[in-house]
């Protein structure tokens, strides 16, 4: 018969092959866990795909090269925060977002930077102006219509990727972009004076007066309300006056 003694020892005997046998076993899955690791980051090894939305402007392989790999598309190896980090700082773009989705797809989801104004500048270039008031291009010229040209604030030397300074240009593109795009789209220039005061010129040929720029936001509402009801109507004008609390029609004779 046992004495209890001996009954301890086998019991911390047995107890340590248990612990001994536990060690061995994570650091067997470790191990093995480390090697699938190491294989699934080999190059050749391929898994998952990557879709871009919103741009014609990055493809997949884009995405590759800014992770620094290469093809075959491998997930394991591309970080999203590295690739949404370089699209955020990528001044043709206004926002990125990168997403994973199931099975093995990642979601690469872009805003593109729209031209809000055109701007003139220095050296007879202009300026073309997003509508948080980012430069996106510089140029000679106006080379396309996609875009109102802003007259009468002519900026400094500016280039690529640089924010317009002028409070004007800011609070004007901020105006626009609380207009949809077909009402933007009506819109051929935006002239502002040396009191400060702004017109929209539309493409109807007469022209809006919104006052004091400073004060722009203020006449969001009723600049809608009123372009609305003349978009359908053929209304020979010669100029639409916001100014007031109600708007002034001045007909031509």
């Amino acid at each position: 018969m046992q004495s209890t003694r001996e009954r301890l020892r086998k019991e911390r005997r047995r107890r340590r092959v248990r612990l001994l046998r536990f060690i061995c076993f994570c650091i067997i899955c470790a191990a093995l866990l480390a090697a699938g690791w190491h294989w699934v980051r080999q190059p050749g090894f391929a898994f998952g795909s990557i879709n871009v939305e919103g741009s014609d402007k990055v493809t997949a392989k884009d995405i590759l090269q800014i992770s620094g790999v290469q093809e075959p598309v491998n997930l394991f190896v591309i970080s999203p925060w590295q690739v949404q980090k370089a699209l955020t700082h990528d001044v043709r773009f206004e926002k990125a977002d990168v997403s994973y989705s199931w099975p093995g797809v990642m979601r690469v989801k872009i805003t593109e930077r729209r031209p809000a104004v055109y701007l003139a500048c220095s050296y007879n270039g202009y300026a073309k102006v997003d509508y948080t008031g980012v430069v996106m291009e510089v140029s000679d010229g106006i080379k396309d219509a996609n875009a109102p040209v802003l007259s009468g604030i002519v900026t400094g030397n500016i280039y690529f990727g640089d924010r317009i300074g002028e409070k004007q240009v800011l609070l004007i593109v901020e105006f626009l972009s609380q207009l949809d795009r077909d009402t933007v789209a009506h819109i051929s220039e935006i002239a502002v004076d040396q009191q400060n005061n702004v017109k929209f010129y539309l493409q109807y040929g007469y022209p809006i007066l919104l006052g004091d720029v400073y004060k722009i936001m203020d006449k969001l509402n009723l600049f809608v309300t009123v372009f609305n009801e003349i978009k359908a109507k053929n209304i020979q004008a010669e100029f639409i006056d916001l100014t007031f609390t109600k708007p002034y029609i001045k007909l031509k004779q």
